[in-house]
This record gives structure tokens, C-alpha cells and sequence, in this order.
């Protein structure tokens, strides 16, 4: 079968056009505290990953 092609109304284009560009931007919002969180974990000075989990395990 054949596929139709939808209309959409000038209003649902409209909602369209503005839930995808909320969805850009908490996109973008995500990606900039993803950098920011890299960026966070690479400046401090001997950090290791194993020692972390250590130090959270002995605190529960």
C-alpha cells in the first residue's frame, strides 16, 4: 500500500517547530555539563578511579 502524505496545519507545525527546539536545546545544555563534568575529572591532580570507589565504598 501506498503511503499518504500528511498536512500538517500551520499550528501543528508551529509545535513542532518549538518542541524541537526545546529539545535542541536541553540537548546542548546536556552536552555543555557533560564537557564541563570531562573537564572537572581530568583537572584534578592523581585522581584514580579505583582509589575513588575505595574511598566511597569505605564510607557506606
Amino acid at each position: 500500500m501506498a503511503r499518504r502524505k500528511v498536512e500538517l496545519t500551520k499550528e501543528q507545525q508551529q509545535k513542532n517547530a518549538e518542541i524541537l527546539a526545546r529539545l535542541e536545546a536541553e540537548r546542548q545544555r546536556l552536552i555543555e555539563e557533560t564537557r564541563a563534568l570531562q573537564q572537572q575529572t581530568k583537572r584534578k591532580p592523581g585522581r584514580k578511579r579505583r582509589n575513588q570507589y575505595m574511598a566511597d565504598s569505605e564510607e557506606e
